[in-house]
């Protein structure tokens, strides 16, 4: 099974982790196709995904300056799966387990769709590059994995973790094929995330990261050996979401602090 995985930055250790476990597996790897942006594209991007509040947060947590006491839960996964040379840019470690690293402008540029099938790519793993559009879903062999942080089919979309907790529903991760509309691929399975006491959204956030793992390695297991049965998606099935307004967050981590103090 010949596996390409996309990055939409050169440090992306969700990817490197989701390399170094299939490698160790002997998956053949062909390449990584890395969309990478600009600082400033890649800023304007997060500000819409996760407005400026949220992405000061997010510069706070990854320069270890707010005092935060929360986990890495994706680097203790790799260090407890014996996971070396963790958290090198994508071009190294590509250099390193003789893969391809293929830089492009957009996923869905004819240069990639060319590059996947004349390398006759039977699974693209998504670790982040954009909206898929058809010509690249297309055009691999199986298709487009992606490990999404909520249940489908009922909550499609942003911030679904979040909108999750907010209606009191379980949270996890669904892997499901990507196809041309918002969350709304074949499911293969859905990977509950168990709240602990004292977990806040980013501490859970952050614990999807190794369960994305995890549900990518299974499924991809499942496939090989045809054990697996891929559920279709009704549009009516579900709901999308957007962006939540950070006074709705307010009331989650409320959600969440009343849990444990009543727990």
């Amino acid at each position: 099974m010949n596996i390409a995985v996309t990055s939409s930055s050169s440090h992306n250790n969700y990817a490197l982790t989701l390399i170094k476990m299939l490698k160790a597996r002997s998956y053949e790897l062909v390449c990584v196709i890395s969309t990478e942006r600009t600082k400033y594209r890649a800023l304007i991007y997060q500000i819409e995904s996760m407005g400026i509040a949220g992405v000061t947060k997010h510069i706070l947590r990854r320069s270890d300056i707010s005092g935060s006491v929360e986990k890495d839960y994706l680097r203790e996964y790799a260090l407890s799966n014996n996971i070396e040379e963790w958290n090198l840019p994508l071009h190294k470690v590509c250099r390193m387990e003789g893969m391809n690293y293929l830089r492009a402008h957009s996923i869905n540029s004819k240069e990639v769709v060319d590059f996947v099938k004349e390398r006759e790519i039977d699974l693209i793993l998504n670790a982040g590059a954009g909206i898929f559009r058809n010509p690249i879903i297309s055009s691999a062999k199986i298709g487009i994995l992606n490990a999404h942080m909520g249940f489908l089919p009922s909550f499609r979309g942003m911030n679904v973790m979040e909108w999750s907790l907010f209606y009191d529903h379980k949270i996890g991760v669904t892997l499901h094929f990507i196809d041309g509309g918002i969350d709304t691929g074949d499911i293969l399975l859905f990977k509950e995330i168990p709240i602990g006491k004292r977990d806040t959204i980013a501490n859970l956030r952050a614990k999807s990261e190794a369960v994305n793992v995890d549900v990518m390695i299974e499924g991809i297991e499942l496939l090989k050996h045809g054990n697996i049965s891929r559920i279709r998606q009704k549009p009516e099935d579900g709901k999308q979401y957007f962006v939540m307004h950070n006074r709705l967050k307010e009331i989650v981590e409320a959600k969440l602090k009343t849990r444990y103090l009543t727990g």
